[in-house]
């Protein structure tokens, strides 16, 4: 098991949040972590889903928990618009790693975060110097880590 879902996992249940969005749902699983490990949470899920062999569980996971769930299919800066600003608990980028992606998504989802909610993401590490520069941008010193590669910053 990653790290980083065991975290996030961690942060949902130890706050008590009840509303949050993932970019970059991928195959699923930290979706379907979240959703059966959470049972308070509703979790909206996006993604572009090229390859529906590959996402197919996230698929599953949305119509079993179905009162709770959200996918979206689509560009994630196009999904902030769908998503009423200050209505989240938490964010979690971990969609398209390049640097100007990672700008576009905290730029869009950032006012989607409720006061005293918590923004973050995954893979800030050297592997991926373009999430490095753009949440040092965004954020500067705010920034804080978290095991599993996650950056975050309270909102």
């Amino acid at each position: 098991m990653s790290p980083h879902r065991q975290v996030l996992t961690a942060l949902v249940r130890g706050h008590g949040w009840t509303r949050g969005a993932e970019l970059g749902v991928d195959k699923g699983v930290l979706f379907g972590m979240l959703l059966k490990e959470c049972p308070g949470l509703h979790l909206i899920g996006v993604d572009l889903f090229p390859d529906r062999l590959r996402s197919h569980r996230a698929f599953d996971y949305a119509a079993q928990f179905s009162d709770r769930a959200r996918l979206i299919e689509g560009d994630t800066v196009a999904a902030a618009a769908l998503v009423e600003d200050g209505s989240l608990d938490f964010v979690f980028i971990d969609a398209d790693h390049s640097y100007e992606a990672v700008r576009r998504d905290i730029d869009a989802w950032r006012s989607k975060v409720k006061p005293g909610g918590w923004l973050g993401g995954h893979d800030y590490n050297r592997k991926f110097p373009g999430v490095i520069r753009a949440v040092d941008f965004a954020f500067g010193k705010r920034v804080y880590t978290l095991p599993g590669s996650i950056w975050s910053v309270a909102a």
